[in-house]
């Protein structure tokens, strides 16, 4: 998979000499929205890097306690550095988001002291080249952070364009990972406003040929480099939400997918049984007789004649069960229908991603939406659907605002998430899935099968007629 763009992180001792590097490096702007800035050998560059007419622009916070250090740099501005103070109530805005920009090309991300003794030891430096979307949008935030001491507290914060693309990448994202791709062209349309990022025209290109799995991986890429983005945009309790947003998107597809898979065994289930079942049932009950003939023959035998009687007794009642149980056949139209609605259906259902006051409540109906899913109910999947439109179910995204309950149930989503995930792989790792995954036509399948078990019948009764007539 071709990937334009590029990240690389720096640790601890790392992180100076090619900080040095690249900000040596630059030619015509550097961006430091860093909070302070206490390295002298830094200062000297950057000081010599406007000398050169390079426009250096730094975003500090000014202390609480209004310490000395801060005039000391008040210097800078007589060496050609813009020097931007930002209130100190802002410092939440970069205590664990500081980012720089060089170039318009390079920018880079983490939590790096920049000379501050009192800085976190988790130094570490992420350098990405390559993505204009990221320059775009962390130019933005400085843009916005130069300025946000002379706001009025009435005026909101401007949305970020590119957050705002991320949001509609994140549900290509989605789509694709559901396996929804009718309507991919509709989203690719809102993507090419943004073109002119070769990442961008990537994404579009490879979706545009229909090469659904490549893009999803270079989607995953991009959003990944982007994280740093979000994180310094949004605000925590809003970025938690996201996040929570997000895994509940990812439970319910592959709660889906588990679905999915349990229906698709189902109906094998019921095809088997409809068209070999009753021809297994004479086949177990012809094996039985032989078991019996030659038990009466040989006594050592009567333990064979115990189990094929078993196996014949067993199969006879799950058969019986099965019959009785019904499957709605369903036009290829409904069948599509029905597999939409239940995707839209689940999610606003899935005890997963309901408040926790709502759970019980929504679990309810979500085992009911399953087994009309199940079943090919296809009315009852629409009264469900209906039901749910006016949103009587809360998310844990939309329905709880503190921070630590937020935490939590990130937490708690994610080990969910995790249950899913090793419940389908269960399920998937099965022998029935794994021989049914192998199988391309089912009716060509089905009745290769019957004609060699119907041969296979022939011979037992022709068998056991000839050493026992009159046992049948």
């Amino acid at each position: 998979m071709l990937t334009l763009m590029k990240q690389i992180t720096y640790q601890q001792a790392d992180i100076r000499p090619f900080l040095v590097k690249y900000l040596a490096n630059a030619k015509s702007s550097i961006y430091l929205a860093i909070g302070w800035l206490e390295d002298k050998g830094l200062i000297g560059l950057l000081e010599k890097k406007a000398q050169e007419g390079v426009k250096v622009s730094i975003l500090l916070i000014v202390p609480e306690d209004r310490s000395s250090w801060f005039v000391d740099l008040d210097r800078l501005k007589r060496k050609k550095i813009e020097l931007i103070k930002l209130d100190h109530a802002y410092r939440e805005h970069l205590i664990d988001h500081k980012f720089g920009i060089i170039d318009s090309s390079v920018v880079l991300t983490g939590n790096y002291g920049w000379g501050n003794k009192n800085a976190p030891s988790e130094d570490s430096i992420t350098i990405t080249i390559d993505l204009p979307t990221i320059v775009t949008g962390f130019k933005l935030e400085y843009d916005y952070l130069s300025v946000v001491n002379h706001l009025s507290k009435e005026v909101s914060k401007p949305p970020n364009s590119i957050t705002i693309l991320l949001k509609k990448v994140e549900v290509i994202k989605v789509l694709l990972e559901v396996g929804d791709t009718e309507y991919i062209h509709i989203r690719l349309d809102e993507l090419k406003k943004f073109t002119g990022d070769r990442n961008i025209d990537l994404i579009i290109k490879t979706l545009d040929e229909k090469s659904f799995e490549e893009a999803l991986e270079l989607i995953k890429s991009f959003l990944q480099y982007h994280q740093a983005l979000r994180a310094c945009v949004d605000p925590p309790i809003d970025n938690l939400r996201r996040e929570i947003k997000l895994l509940e998107e990812e439970i319910a597809a592959i709660s889906n997918k588990y679905n999915e898979t349990q229906k698709t065994l189902h109906k094998f289930s019921k095809m088997h049984t409809a068209t070999l079942g009753d021809l297994l049932k004479k086949i177990l009950f012809q094996n039985k007789i032989k078991a019996e003939i030659e038990a009466k023959a040989d006594k050592s035998k009567q333990e064979k004649y115990e189990e094929a009687k078993a196996d014949h007794e067993e199969y006879t009642k799950s058969y019986e069960i099965t019959k009785k149980q019904k499957i709605n056949m369903l036009t290829p139209q409904e069948q599509k229908q029905i597999k939409k609605l239940y995707r839209q259906t689940s999610l606003k259902c899935h005890p997963d991603r309901v408040v926790e006051e709502l759970h019980d409540q929504a679990e309810e109906i979500f085992i009911e939406l399953n087994q009309a899913y199940k079943a090919n109910n296809l009315e009852r999947v629409i009264e469900i659907n209906q039901q749910l439109k006016s949103g009587i179910f809360l998310t844990k995204s939309e329905g709880i605002t503190e921070l630590k309950r937020l935490e939590s149930s990130f937490k708690n989503l994610k080990q969910k998430l995790q249950i899913w995930q090793n419940r389908l792989t269960e399920l998937q790792s099965d022998a029935s899935y794994r021989t049914i995954s192998n199988i391309e036509n089912w009716d060509e399948y089905f009745a290769e099968t019957k004609s060699i078990l119907e041969k296979q019948l022939a011979q037992l009764i022709e068998l056991n007629k000839s050493h026992s007539p009159t046992s049948l």
